[in-house]
């Protein structure tokens, strides 16, 4: 019988010292796996009456020496009139050691007063959506029929790139669409990390990248007033692995209109070419 006691209390022993161990486990797992919630929201109301809403949700987890960043972003666009518009939901997630930077915060807070927007952004790559363009070299584009396309020369290149194409309004050559095109695709870098392109545009526009694939890496931003800038990152067209493309889509009205008034001026001074074609028939008849 003692000898029974003692085997119980042996037993007992180390269950309690293997809980302790357990408990001492769970309370460093714990400070190894610390999550931060954070929320934030804004709203821009933009030049057309329409309202952008945006609420942005981020997870922040600190796991060893690693650090787990996860966001989710809701936006929605409302008329004048407050009818829903649009709404989409993108997630991102990153990871990066610890003391490296992840993700800026881009939300700006709500803002009382709506009828106030906020500056859009008004060019890409030194260019400025709405001047005119001081080019002769303009050619057609089956692909963008009310433009017209020419080459330019940013005044800071972009690494890896290797054509850069401005597209203008028909008539007046107002600036309306801008790429940057690069043969082979541009080197993201780190592969645990978000492309160094998008990082970039981030940063430069204040706003997330928004991706617009499932299964391939394309990406837009909202500018805001109607101005959007889109990043494919690979197998972008038949001629270029990378392209970055910025449109505003004011001009691009601007252009339909144009294009649409050089239409009509063409039938016109067709109609007049064969009206003459016929009088002078009839008198030489």
């Amino acid at each position: 019988m003692k000898d029974g006691k003692k085997l119980t209390g042996t037993v007992a022993g180390v269950l309690a010292v293997t809980a302790l161990i357990g408990f001492a486990a769970a309370s460093c797992d714990e400070k190894k796996d610390v999550s931060q919630k954070s929320s934030e929201a804004s709203v821009v109301t933009n030049e057309n009456g329409s309202v952008s809403r945006a609420f942005t949700e981020m997870t922040v987890t600190t796991n060893g020496n690693m650090v787990t960043e996860h966001r989710r972003e809701t936006r929605t666009t409302l008329d004048a009139d407050g009818n829903m518009l649009a709404t989409t939901t993108s997630e991102y997630a990153q990871s990066y050691p610890v003391g490296d930077t992840g993700m800026k915060s881009l939300a700006s807070p709500i803002r009382a007063k709506v009828d106030a927007p906020e500056k859009a952004e008004e060019g890409f790559m030194g260019l400025t959506f709405g001047e005119t363009f001081a080019g002769t070299n303009f050619v057609a584009d089956a692909d963008e029929p009310t433009l017209l396309r020419t080459t330019f020369t940013p005044k800071k290149a972009l690494a890896g790139f290797d054509d850069y194409y401005v597209y203008v309004t028909p008539k007046t050559h107002k600036v309306a669409k801008v790429y940057a095109c690069a043969k082979e695709a541009v080197d993201p870098g780190a592969n645990w990390r978000r492309h160094y392109l998008i990082e970039a545009l981030e940063k430069r526009y204040q706003t997330w990248a928004r991706p617009r694939s499932w299964c391939r890496p394309i990406y837009t931003f909202d500018l805001g007033a109607g101005r959007y800038v889109t990043a494919y990152l690979a197998g972008a067209t038949r001629d270029y692995e990378t392209v970055l493309a910025a449109w505003d889509d004011a001009q691009l009205a601007v252009a339909a209109d144009e294009a649409e008034a050089l239409r009509a001026e063409a039938r016109k001074s067709a109609a007049e070419k064969r009206s003459r074609r016929v009088t002078d028939a009839t008198e030489a008849f």
